[in-house]
């Protein structure tokens, strides 16, 4: 024997040990397989196949048969395989297709066939049996195929259909008789129950039984099948009474034991049984009658104790496979109508439109199943109407046999839907699954609570039906019956008490024992029945004990909380979809949420919505119906029902929540118009709806949309879109007037504000804020009232903040508790402060937003800042305020905020605890030491502030005083307390009076409810005006007392205004309107109590000069409009005391008041001031001159800059400075100019639409416009004209040099005169000839052009006459005491044009040096030089170059007016031009050379400065405004001096211009009427432009709403 083959053999024998039949690759079928085919197609000799095979079959060892290896089967059957494949190649063959190697694959087959029969391995009746004919008639086993397959044919005929002969005529009759009778009587001798009820037959006869059974079918020759049909007619007959006896006793029986029970349990079972069993069942559907319920149940037992297959069973049941597929498929069909038609909305039920222009609705058609089954009742008078399917699936499921019902399922998948009712059987099941984990999770009190219930509605059921209250049940009997649903149930009529006839159906259950097993072992099961747990309400109130016990105890049952998860997420939420509205279902389920988290139950509302509509098509259907109904509801949301609809509405979300809410919100965001409605229909849900409501409208906020793109939340306007802004309100009036948990809205605010783009989510936080606690943004719409009123008592301030429509006023008390206990959780109200100052910072950051992007959304987190800390402080009492704001250090260093934002934060706990500090006994507060109130917080400030040098100017303790006070503390309104208490007592008059038109027109209820209202307004009023008082005086005394300790006195002047401003002023101007005013009474406080080392002027001047570039480049909007109510009221107060100097006397150099010294130091800052020292009104005057001049230069520069955001502060400033500024008229011309520029040529609508309604204001303000020497207090020099009065400068600074200086010429002076007046005057005689020739002429061609230019010559004449006025006085001032240095000529000079002239030889001969010229030019380069300093000290390189540009400008435009005014003006505009332009080109002043016209008119010429060039005239504003104390008063000195000693001059010269003097009088008569006439006019439009205020005011409250 070959190695290979004896290695072969080994395996194989090796492999027999633990062999298995059906293994998956077994190694000895594949070995047998492998050398079969190996042979078969010629790769192993035929020889070696035999060889092994012979060993293997032999099995010398006996190894194959101890271990149940039948080889020869193996052989046999890898040899029927290759003759399968033979056969499949030869009919290839046979059909034309060319295959090669088939006649050696038919040899080697052969050859292994003859040899083994040759060799006597096998037998001729093994291949004769298992290979097929033509392969035998090869092998020569048999001789002829077709006598071979006629053979065969009659055998099997034979076998199968041959019939056997019995005796029917006697043995079986009497046999069959016999038996029956042995059946009977082997248990008629059984005692009955006291209720006559037979019992079961013992198990001890059943011995008995089976030999009686087959002594009868020995003895009498009996059919054993139809025995066993007999036996089963017993067994169904005596099912409910009998069945374990007869069930054992098949079990007993030969036609069970004789089956194989070493198979798998799948296949054991009695076939013959089976089949009798399915005769029966047949015999009843073709006679049409119904078949008996206990056959099924008969048979459920019997698969459930294996002694029938279920396989066997089903081909028997009707409706067949095939029915039962169609009735499924047109239930899919009916379901997918249904969807199709809920869809598709009302218009689907209704038929085409008729010629009549009616419709009818469309009946539904019947199912085709429907439609076979009325033809085949009309066509034959029984029809079998019960399903087999359905009764044996109950059967199965009530005796307990999970297992096999489960297969049933799986078999016809949609019978649960198509027959809802045996869900019914399932819920009874799973209740009895559930009782061990019921007992052992669910706590002892709480299961006897529930017997109670049980008991107590037992009672009830026992006395409404016998009359009569019991302890307990009457004795009844039990009766048996097949409806397992009955099972220990009663029926106290009949008195009966029912019992399912199967006692022992629990035991085969599984169990669930831990609540590992509710997924493992319960849900499988409840799965059976689909989503329609809420048929047994029972079973899901004790499965919602159990998870809520688990819940409750979860630190005793660790890891439970996942499977709780899913019982919620698989069983209870899907029930409550399909309940169709059970509120108690609803309230238990929500008290169970409420134990979890919220993310938890957001988790499970989004799959709630997500994935459970999705599973099947009744939850489809489901969906659809429940969209249509909420969009029919939708539709019929009004005012008037409102109620209604929110009744209906209600119905449907305690269902389905997830699909009402959806579609809701989907509806508001649409129409945004029923957000108002839809809040007030959502009263009627309960506490679990609106946990699910408040889980979509934060999917909502979030702007998601399934399968789309985000929703855009803000426009390209910064205006929040029209489906959030419905959102919005729909949300505010929800949780105000429902009275919900805000938690969500907060939750989903805090977790937004982390992110930088939250800005666009503030307007939901607006609106909440708005709707529940009344407090509206007001923006820049605040009124003057408005913000008094915040200074006052809470009763003013409520009234005069009260919201203009109801929706916005404040919520009742019970939502406002709420609100404070969710705030409270979790420190949400400080979490919510912090991350808007992180959104703010983060706004700040973005270095790529532009302005106009960046400002409005800096402006709207500033204002949900205000409005939050408004409802802080207005919804908690100071103590709980106090409770939920830590202290300064805590929130600067632990939550890195500011310390002016801290400081704001901390402030009403201050205040609180300022007003109620009582003293301890007689101990008096220390006056070295700060009040006990701030004295820690005085403490806590160096820890706070990040600059550390502050307080080397100001110290802790006034930092302190200004943070914490407020306007309340320092002002008392009495005025508007005055008229708030006349305001309510004229009402109660009103009330009280029979004869009032309110008495007469209001019913008497309405009347009594307005007087009570007004009285108890009154009463709070005369009690908080005393106590404002009191208080304000406390504070007074407060600041009296420390006010010496505020600023040390070693800190300089400067550094400390400016730490004021930057540290204190600065920061809390911009916070609120409130706020803002409170820094001017603040400051003015200061003022009038004297603070030591405190310059009220320094500081004023900083306000005024240095604020407006700082609120026109760095601040919003929003800021600009808070800080300029600070700017405009000190500028008002400034702008009062200029017009009254009585007041200004009073106010300012008031008894004990230092705050406007002009010389300032540490040794004069506590001492008594000598009113000399104080600052005099003239020089008052000029400071607010240049306060003037510096807000118009800035105005101009930002108007002129380009910048939108700058245009739009210039404008919002010069709107709340209308009343009083601009007040001179060339500043009002450079502003009104600008102002028409961006009118006309800016391209944004929006900067034009402010540019022209500024233009209108200003139009209506140019009658209280004046000159600047008006403005600045300077008498109008009206007889001489600028030129005499100049003259008369030029002798008093020749008498002071002692120079000898010839009379001057007045042909110059009247030509100068002409020039600055534009009238004709009369030219000296002594003039030269040729000099008055020209000027005549002169006069002669600007006589015909003023004529024609009325209007634009009086302005051109007035700003000359304003400009040269300047320049005497500068002269007056500047011009030195000695002047002996000699001023080199010019060797040329240049025309006004630019362009060279020609040098006259009189300009080139020797001059002599002229004293008094030379002190004048002296003046004029001093002057000049001074103002180079100013320019290049203050000015920007890009404010040069604006001014230059604006100059040039003007320059070119007053060109044209100019030139036709007298050739006499001309020289002294030529000159200064030239040195302007050379000053403002650089920083040095070249010696002006004469000209020809020096010599020619006069010998003595003035430099004077052109009307028309206003960069020359701001330059000498900023001269004028810069000038020592001293210098002023000097100059004042002079000039009063050189006044007297030319008084006799003036009046010498009186003489020849008197008749230029009367038409001067004339002229100021009818200029000082024409004022007096455009004051009337002024005040007149004033009170228009007020009234237009308050419009605008209104219209933009509307417009916000």
């Amino acid at each position: 024997m070959e190695p290979d083959v004896i290695q072969e053999i080994n395996a194989a024998r090796e492999a027999a040990v633990g062999f298995k039949v059906y293994e998956f690759g077994n190694p000895i079928r594949t070995l047998i397989t492998r050398v079969t085919g190996q042979a078969y197609k010629g790769t192993r000799s035929v020889e070696s196949y035999l060889n092994l095979m012979d060993a293997l079959i032999t099995d010398e060892t006996g190894v194959f048969r101890d271990n149940n290896v039948d080889m020869r089967m193996m052989f046999i059957n890898s040899l029927k395989s290759r003759d399968v494949h033979l056969e499949s190649m030869l009919e290839l063959s046979q059909a034309g297709k060319q295959i090669d190697g088939i006649d050696d694959f038919k040899r080697n087959l052969i050859d292994m066939i003859r040899g083994a029969v040759d060799r006597r391995i096998l037998q001729h009746s093994d291949f004769i049996t298992n290979l097929s004919s033509q392969l035998l008639e090869y092998a020569k086993i048999i001789p002829n195929k077709a006598i071979f397959d006629r053979k065969l044919v009659r055998l099997n005929t034979s076998m199968l259909y041959k019939q056997n002969k019995f005796n029917l005529m006697r043995e079986d009759n009497e046999g069959y008789a016999a038996l029956t009778n042995e059946l009977i009587f082997g248990s008629i001798d059984l005692e009955y129950n006291e209720y006559g009820q037979a019992p079961e037959t013992p198990l001890e006869r059943i011995p008995q039984f089976l030999r009686a059974m087959t002594t009868h079918i020995g003895i009498f020759h009996l059919d054993p099948n139809r025995v066993l049909d007999i036996i089963l007619d017993f067994y169904i007959k005596e099912l409910t009474r009998n069945h374990r006896f007869w069930i054992h006793l098949l079990q007993q029986s030969p036609w069970y034991q004789n089956l194989d029970h070493d198979s798998n349990s799948e296949e054991a079972g009695s076939t013959v049984m089976a089949h009798l069993l399915g005769f029966r069942l047949m015999r009843f559907q073709n006679d049409g009658l119904n078949t008996p319920k206990e056959i099924f149940y008969a048979c459920a037992l019997l698969i459930k104790h294996s002694l029938v297959r279920l396989c066997d069973i089903i081909p028997y049941l009707r409706p067949y496979g095939e029915d039962m597929a169609k009735k499924k498929a047109a239930y899919l069909d009916h379901m997918q109508k249904e969807i199709r038609t809920n869809t598709s909305g009302l218009l689907a039920t209704f038929g085409a439109l008729g010629e009549d222009g009616t419709t009818e609705k469309l009946e539904r058609t019947k199912p085709k199943d429907t439609e076979d089954e009325a033809s085949g009742e009309a066509g034959s008078s029984k029809t079998y109407t019960t399903n087999d399917v359905v009764e044996l699936t109950r059967a199965l499921i009530s005796v307990g046999d999970v297992h096999h019902a489960s297969l049933m399922f799986a078999e016809y998948d949609k019978l649960i839907d198509m027959y809802p009712e045996l869900a019914h059987n399932i819920y009874h099941l799973c209740d009895v699954m559930l009782e061990d984990v019921y007992d052992k999770y669910v706590p002892e009190e709480v299961r006897e609570k529930y017997k109670i219930f049980k008991k107590r509605a037992q009672n009830s059921e026992i006395k409404s039906v016998l009359g009569k209250v019991m302890g307990k049940l009457p004795k009844m009997p039990d009766t048996l019956v097949l409806d397992i649903l009955k099972d220990d149930t009663h029926d106290l009529k009949k008195k009966e008490h029912y019992v399912f006839f199967y006692r022992d159906w629990k035991l085969g259950l599984p169990k669930v024992e831990t609540f590992e097993d509710l997924v493992k072992v319960f849900l499988p099961v409840i799965r059976l029945a689909g989503y329609k747990m809420y048929l047994a309400p029972n079973l899901v109130a004790k499965l919602l004990l159990i998870v809520r016990s688990l819940i409750e105890h979860e630190q005793e049952f660790v890891g439970c909380r996942p499977y709780c998860l899913a019982m919620i997420r698989e069983i209870l939420l899907p029930a409550v979809s399909f309940s169709s509205g059970n509120p108690g279902t609803m309230g238990s389920l929500w008290e169970l949420l409420e134990l979890l988290s919220f993310q938890e139950r957001y988790a499970l509302y989004g799959e709630w919505n997500d994935s459970l509509y999705k599973k099947s098509k009744e939850c489809e259907l489901l969906k659809q119906r429940t969209e249509r109904a909420v969009k029919s509801v939708m539709q019929r949301v009004s005012k008037n029902d409102v109620r209604q609809c929110g009744r209906d509405l209600g119905k449907l979300a305690n269902s389905n929540p997830t699909i009402v809410f959806n579609v809701m919100l989907d509806q508001i965001q649409t129409f945004d118009n029923m957000a108002p409605y839809m809040a007030d229909a959502c009263r009627y849900m309960s506490e679990f709806t609106y946990d699910i409501l408040g889980y979509f409208m934060t999917e909502k906020w979030t702007g998601y949309q399934k399968g789309r793109n985000k929703k855009v939340k803000m426009r390209e306007d910064m205006m929040p879109s029209s489906w959030l802004r419905a959102l919005s309100v729909f949300s505010g009036m929800l949780f105000k007037k429902q009275g919900i948990e805000p938690t969500p809205l907060l939750r989903y605010m805090i977790i937004r504000l982390h992110y930088d783009d939250a800005v666009d989510d503030l307007i939901l936080f607006n609106e909440f804020i708005t709707k529940t606690c009344g407090i509206e943004i007001m923006g820049s719409a605040m009124t003057d009232d408005q913000i008094i009123s915040a200074s006052c008592s809470e009763a003013i301030k409520a009234e005069a903040f009260q919201p203009a429509l109801p929706d916005n006023r404040r919520a009742a008390k019970r939502v406002i508790t709420r609100l404070k206990e969710a705030l409270r959780a979790d420190d949400i109200a400080l979490q919510l402060i912090v991350l808007l100052y992180r959104l703010r910072e983060a706004c700040l950051r973005q270095s790529l937003a532009t302005t106009s992007t960046l400002s409005p959304r800096l402006d709207y987190v500033h204002q949900t800042m205000n409005q939050y800390m408004e409802m802080l402080t207005s919804i908690f009492d100071p103590e709980e305020y106090a409770a939920i704001i830590p202290d300064v250090k805590t929130l600067c260093s632990t939550y890195g905020l500011p310390a002016d934002i801290a400081m704001q934060l901390i402030r009403p706990k201050t205040q609180h605890a300022l007003k109620t500090y009582k003293k301890e006994g007689d101990e008096a507060p220390s006056p070295d030491e700060p009040h006990p109130v701030f004295r820690s917080l005085v403490q806590e400030i160096p820890h706070v502030i990040s600059d550390r040098n502050v307080l080397k100017h100001i110290t802790a303790e006034f930092y302190t005083i200004f943070w914490q006070l407020s306007l309340y503390d320092i002002h008392v309104p009495e005025a508007h307390y005055q008229a708030a208490i006349k305001r309510h007592t004229d009402v109660i008059a009103q009330c009280r009076d029979t004869r009032s038109s309110f008495y007469l027109t209001n019913r008497p209820s309405v009347v009594s409810k307005t007087e009570r209202q007004a009285q108890a307004s009154l009463d709070s009023l005369r009690e908080d005006f005393p106590r404002h008082k009191a208080d304000v005086e406390k504070t007074m005394q407060i600041l009296r007392t420390s006010q010496s300790r505020w600023f040390p006195t070693t800190a300089d002047r400067l550094p400390l205004i400016s730490s004021i401003i930057q540290h204190c002023l600065l920061p809390r101007s911009v916070m609120s309107e409130v706020d803002a005013v409170f820094c001017y009474e603040f400051v003015m406080l200061m003022h009038r109590l004297g603070v030591h080392n405190f310059s009220s002027l320094t500081l004023f001047d900083k306000v005024l000069s240095e604020s407006l570039p700082t609120a026109l480049l760095t601040f919003t909007e929003y800021e600009t409009t808070i800080h300029v109510r600070f700017l405009y009221r000190t500028f008002a107060k400034m702008s009062e005391w200029h017009k009254n100097e009585n007041l200004y006397i009073k106010e300012a150099h008031g008894d004990g008041l230092i705050g406007f010294q002009k010389k300032w130091n540490a040794q004069t800052s506590n001492q008594e001031v000598a009113k000399e020292d104080l600052l005099s009104v003239s020089e008052f005057k000029r400071v607010m001159h240049k306060w003037n001049l510096k807000t118009t230069l800035w105005i101009e520069q930002a108007l002129l800059s380009g910048e939108p955001h700058q245009i739009r502060n210039a404008f919002l400033i010069l709107r709340q400075f209308i009343p009083h500024f601009p007040s001179i008229r060339d500043h009002g011309q450079v502003t009104l100019r600008a102002t028409q520029a961006l009118a006309n040529r800016e391209q944004k609508d929006n900067l034009k639409v402010i540019a022209r309604s500024y233009l209108a204001l200003i139009e209506k303000s140019k009658s209280r416009w004046i000159t600047k020497n008006a403005f600045m207090g300077i008498e109008e020099v009206g007889l001489l004209g600028w030129g005499g009065a100049h003259l008369f400068r030029i002798g008093f600074l020749l008498k002071r040099n002692g120079c000898v200086q010839p009379q001057p010429d007045r042909a110059q002076t009247n030509a100068e005169k002409q020039s600055a007046n534009g009238s004709k005057s009369r030219l000296d005689d002594r003039a030269p000839s040729s000099e008055r020739k020209r000027a005549r002429e002169d006069a002669a061609q600007a006589l015909p052009a003023k004529r024609n230019r009325h209007e634009e010559e009086d302005k051109s004449r007035e700003s000359t006459r304003d400009t040269k006025r300047e320049a005497e006085k500068s002269l007056t001032r500047e011009a030195p005491k000695d002047r002996s240095r000699s001023v080199s000529t010019r060797e040329s000079a240049t025309t006004h044009e630019g362009h060279p002239r020609e040098t006259s030889s009189r300009e080139q001969q020797p001059r002599t040096r002229d004293p008094a010229r030379e002190a004048v030019r002296e003046a004029a380069r001093e002057s000049a030089r001074e103002s180079a300093r100013e320019t290049h000290r203050e000015s920007t390189r890009d404010t040069n170059s604006r001014d230059v540009t604006i100059r040039e400008s003007s320059r070119k435009n007053t060109t044209t007016s100019t030139k036709e005014q007298s050739r006499e003006s001309r020289p002294s505009r030529e000159r200064s031009s030239r040195d302007n332009r050379s000053t403002a080109s650089s920083g040095s002043t070249p010696v002006p050379g004469p000209t020809a016209n020096d010599h020619n008119s006069s010998s003595s010429s003035v430099p004077q400065t052109s009307s028309s060039t206003s960069g020359s005239a701001r330059k000498r504003d900023r001269d004028d405004e810069d000038r020592s104390s001293n210098k002023r008063h000097r100059g004042e000195e002079r000039a009063s001096r050189d006044d007297r000693s030319s008084r006799d001059d003036r009046t010498s010269r009186e003489d020849r211009t008197g008749r230029d003097d009367r038409t001067g009088r004339e002229e100021r008569a009818v200029r000082e009427e024409r004022n007096n006439r455009e004051d009337r006019r002024d005040r007149e439009r004033e009170r228009e432009r007020e009234r237009e205020r308050e419009r605008d005011r209104e219209r933009r409250r509307r417009s916000r709403r």
